[in-house]
Formats: C-alpha cells, sequence, structure tokens
C-alpha cells in the first residue's frame, strides 16, 4: 500500500492510534470520533452544530454519538442553571475511553473495586510501555506496533501478552524484529509468477544459444 502524506507544518490533528483499532467502533464512529478530536476546545459541541458542518442527518449524527457514548469515548451531562433549571446539554469527548459508569435504579454507582481494577490495567499497561520503550536498538516505530500488537485487549479485559504461558519482552521483540524483516523482504521481492517467468526465459536463452553455437560449427 503507497500513502501519500503532506508535510505537518501546520492545521494538523495528533490522534491516537488505538482509537482506529478499537474493533467495537464503526467505521463511521472512528470517523466522528477523529473529527471531534480535530475541533477547538472553545467549539461548542451540539447535535445542530455538527449537522451544519457535516453531511449526514441528525439522526445519523445522534445514533453515532450514541455509538460513542456508550464504549466510553463522549459523556453527555445535562446543565442545569443555579436555580436548577434545564438548560441544555454539555458533551466531553475523550481520545481515551473512559470507564463506564454502572447505573443501579435511577442513581448511577461506580464500584469501588472496578475503579481499583481499572486503575491497576492502566498502571500495567504504562509499565509495559516504559519496558518496550527501553529497547532503543530498535526503531520506534517497530516499538510501537510491537507495544499496541500485545497491549490490546481481550475479551477477558487483560493484555494478550499476559495471556501468554511465559514472557520475555527482549525474547519476543527478536522474534518480532526477525519475521519483520521476512515480511520486509518479501514485499519488495519478486512474485512466484515473475520467478517462474524469469526462470523461463533463461531457459530460453540458454537453448537459443546453442542452436547458435550449432549453426556456427
Amino acid at each position: 500500500m503507497d500513502i501519500v502524506r503532506v508535510i505537518k507544518s501546520k492545521d494538523y490533528t495528533t490522534i491516537c492510534n488505538r482509537i482506529f483499532k478499537d474493533r467495537r467502533l464503526s467505521l463511521k464512529a472512528k470517523g466522528l470520533l477523529a473529527m471531534l478530536l480535530s475541533l477547538s476546545d472553545h467549539w461548542k459541541l451540539s447535535i445542530s452544530g455538527l449537522y451544519a458542518i457535516l453531511k449526514e442527518g441528525k439522526v445519523s449524527i445522534r445514533s453515532t454519538m450514541n455509538e460513542l457514548i456508550k464504549h466510553g469515548y463522549v459523556e453527555r451531562e445535562r446543565v442545569k442553571d443555579k436555580k436548577g433549571v434545564y438548560i441544555g446539554i454539555n458533551y466531553i469527548v475523550f481520545e481515551s475511553p473512559k470507564l463506564e459508569n454502572l447505573t443501579m435504579g435511577n442513581k448511577t454507582q461506580v464500584s469501588n473495586n472496578i475503579i481499583n481494577n481499572q486503575f491497576n490495567k492502566d498502571n500495567s499497561k504504562i509499565e509495559f510501555f516504559n519496558e518496550v520503550m527501553v529497547f532503543n536498538n530498535y526503531s520506534k516505530e517497530m516499538l510501537n506496533d510491537f507495544f499496541e500488537y500485545w497491549s490490546e485487549p481481550t475479551k477477558k479485559g487483560i493484555m494478550k501478552k499476559d495471556t501468554m504461558k511465559t514472557w520475555a519482552t527482549s525474547r519476543r521483540l527478536k522474534t518480532w524484529a526477525k519475521n519483520e524483516s521476512k515480511w520486509m523482504l518479501n514485499s519488495v521481492g519478486i512474485s512466484k509468477v515473475d520467478k517462474h517467468l524469469q526462470t523461463h526465459n533463461e531457459a530460453m536463452n540458454i537453448l537459443k544459444q546453442i542452436e547458435n553455437d550449432k549453426k556456427n560449427k
């Protein structure tokens, strides 16, 4: 795949790649989230405001926003004035999904155990990231790809690396680098069809040379 990029000296947004690797989100939700993160912090976010700058209708925008809310990327809160009168809705956008609250009846309660577990998971992920980045003999791009792959959460909510029976980051990195080198060689090498044609052409040239030698005799 060829990608034509531009020099990013101005008018660009840096977004975490984990957003685009989150399989829970539809392509539409990922696109909307990327656009939301590109907006100014002073931009007043609303469905009507998005409708004014997007091609989609309000129903489509609202359903996509609800998808982002469901998965913790957007939080919607009702805004009231000092007298307690409802005056509107405020949206908060997160680049990393926020821990979802557990709703019981009309009250929202957050389990301390869940918070502690999430805190421990985040700490483990940070520790793993720091552990990977120590190996500066590899390129940062390769280290980031390695980290993104092995830190991806499973259905049980643990990092993929933690499902392995044994784990040694240095050994895994060495294997990753070796496989990446093989892939690079294969990607720039000639195909099996080209190799076959090349062998065929070489054989034909040899036969022609033999025939020419016979004629010259």
